[in-house]
Formats: structure tokens, sequence, C-alpha cells
């Protein structure tokens, strides 16, 4: 007789037992197991179907959604024209540069000796009082001496490679204004109340002496 002396708890009898619901609706299929779930890198996992006879095999690829386009913060572009009707946008017509100066070159104020004026590209004052394009300290020159303008030649007004001519025009200055060469420009014959400025003429207005260069 054996010493364990343990009272035997009675066995329930689970051939009786009903079912439990989760029993009930807990089913395994050995005919499809689960596949492992594995990392990808780059790129979408493959889905898995089911395939009689061999076991599963790789559905097809996800679609692949194009990139939406950027919105807003860089430049916009007009969309080109289609079909064969396009035609080329004519660029404006550019204002033509002026590349002319009047180089102080003698006077009263010693310390303006060598000052070069840019020309105006359509019109230049010269007088004693400020608000003059070109003001210069001398007494005898009157507050308002001289105009410079930019004028095109008749003939030219359409042409590309129009020329710009620089006309000068005494403002009825009292000691008036006299153009000419380095040898004559002071000369009484000199004196001029219209004048064509030419490259390398000299002025005097007043007792200010200015040198007009241009390209």
């Amino acid at each position: 007789m054996s010493g364990d002396r343990t009272t035997p708890m009675p066995q329930p009898d689970w051939s009786q037992q009903g079912r439990s619901q989760d029993d009930q609706e807990t089913i395994f299929s050995q005919d499809s197991p689960t596949p492992p779930t594995l990392p990808f890198e780059g790129s979408a996992p493959p889905r898995w179907e089911p395939d009689a006879g061999a076991g599963f095999r790789p559905g097809p690829p996800p679609p692949v959604v194009p990139p939406l386009p950027p919105t807003g913060g860089g430049p916009q572009y007009p969309e080109a024209p289609t079909g064969g009707g396009a035609q080329t946008v004519i660029m404006s017509q550019r204002p033509v540069p002026v590349f002319a100066w009047l180089i102080l070159v003698d006077g009263p104020d010693r310390n303006a000796i060598g000052t070069v004026f840019p020309m105006r590209p359509d019109t230049t004052t010269v007088g004693r009082v400020p608000g003059n394009d070109i003001t210069l300290r001398d007494p005898t020159c009157s507050a308002q001496h001289v105009r410079i303008r930019a004028e095109v030649q008749k003939g030219q007004e359409k042409e590309k490679e129009r020329k710009t001519d620089f006309v000068l025009y005494d403002l009825g200055s009292r000691n008036g204004t006299f153009v000419g060469d380095r040898a004559t420009y002071k000369n009484d014959e000199s004196r001029r109340y219209r004048h064509l400025l030419q490259d390398g003429d000299y002025l005097l207005v007043g007792e200010t002496t200015l040198a007009f260069k241009r390209l």
C-alpha cells in the first residue's frame, strides 16, 4: 500500500462537456499557414495570395502613386503654348544707353577741377543754383545757364542703331555760352545759342570751362 494519503480530485469527463463558444468559432487550418513577416527596405512588402498546390505566390505589386507637384515658394512659369499656331513673343524695345560726360577743366572752384558729370538720357541742366543737374560754384554763371537735350536724328526714330545727339541751348544767360575747340572756344565768334555738341568740344559757361566727351 502506497504512503501517499492525498485525496485525489475527481477528474471531469471532458468528453461529456459541451464545446465553448470560443472553441466553436476558432478554426485552425493546416492548409493555409500565415506566412512570416519579413522587413523590406525601399519598397512595400509583397502581398501573398493562395495558390492551389503551390502553397503561396506573390501577388501584383502595389500601384505607384506619382508625387504631388510642389505648391508655392518656387518660380512660376507660364504654360507653353500647344499646337502649331504658337507664336514667338516679341521683346519690348530697350532704351538706347547714353555714354556722354561733361568734365570740369578750369574755373573759379579749384576743388572741382577734374569732376566728371554724366549726361542724363533726356535733358541735363547746368547752372549756379541747386536744383540743376550740374551745379557750378561760379558767380558769373547764371542761375539756369545751359540746357543740353538728347535728341534723335530725323529719319532714325525706328532704327535699331539710332544715334543720339546732344544739343546745347543757352537759356538767355547774361554772360553767354561759348563752344568750340580748345584754341577758339573763348573767342567772341564762338558764342552759341544752339549748338550740336561734338566729342571733344570745349564749353565756356561764365568763367568755368567744361569739356564734352562721348562714346
